[in-house]
């Protein structure tokens, strides 16, 4: 299944990715933005950026079972790998919100000095890495002391980020630069700036690491990046102004673009 957020309408949708059908709506909170399931597959997150608060809601029935408030525009989600905390980006009050899932509850507020987008937990769960609107950085952040360790220069109005799934490369969207910033994830040492379409926004890889999947918003396309040879391999038109990106690879082998 496919979960998406409808803005507009304050709600949440259920959408069948095979047969492209809209199976269920329910309400959440005002304005809602990014949405993800627990890795167990039990509760769908998402931030509502109007009403400054997360909506979690029971995967099965799809009824809100909470509504917690975690800052001013919260905006990105990213969800430990153990489904224990989930990471909210405040873009308004300029921090990362930890979201204790269990208890249902605000667990800390982490202060960043800048408009925090999106979060991205790394496979391991170790660092939590958050990008920096208008500084072009990205925060990474330790879990266990919840303390900023380290900062990692991007390009201008980083957007979305995240780590391959065998944890190797941290990647930032760089909007206003149409370029990924790709960093070594061991050492935090910038590998490469890679241009690509107008105002990079999204990601995300093939489930190999192999491939990154980018939206250009402002160029209406993806770009294909192979993350061996650092190099943009493909192109793909889409319709106007593509911003979230989820790629799915059910039941079949990976294949060169």
């Amino acid at each position: 299944m496919l979960y998406v957020t409808d803005g507009p309408a304050n709600q949440a949708v259920k959408v069948d990715p095979d047969k492209l059908r809209i199976l269920a709506r329910w309400e959440v909170g005002r304005g809602p933005a990014h949405i993800f399931m627990t890795p167990d597959q039990q509760f769908i997150v998402n931030t509502n950026t109007e009403s400054g608060d997360v909506t979690i809601t029971d995967a099965s029935t799809l009824q809100p079972l909470a509504t917690i408030p975690v800052g001013k525009s919260p905006h990105g989600i990213a969800i430990a790998p153990d489904g224990k905390f989930a990471y909210v980006a405040n873009l308004g009050s300029k921090d990362l919100a930890v979201v204790d899932l269990k208890e249902r509850k605000l667990a800390a507020t982490i202060p960043l000095d800048d408009s925090a987008v999106q979060a991205w937990v790394e496979p391991q769960g170790r660092f939590v890495y958050v990008t920096g609107l208008n500084s072009g950085q990205v925060f990474k952040i330790d879990t266990a002391s919840q303390k900023v360790v380290a900062r990692l220069p991007v390009g201008k109005l980083p957007a979305q980020l995240g780590v391959t799934p065998d944890g190797k490369y941290l990647i930032s969207c760089d909007q206003e630069s149409a370029q990924l910033s790709i960093y070594d994830a061991a050492t935090d040492t910038l590998v490469k700036q890679l241009p690509l379409g107008t105002w990079t926004h999204g990601i995300s890889f093939s489930p190999d690491s192999k491939y990154a999947f980018v939206t250009n918003t402002k160029s209406d396309d993806i770009s294909v990046v192979d993350l061996r040879s650092m190099t943009e391999v493909k192109r793909i038109k889409v319709g106007k102004g593509p911003n979230g990106i989820a790629a799915s690879y059910p039941n079949s082998p990976i294949k060169k673009p």
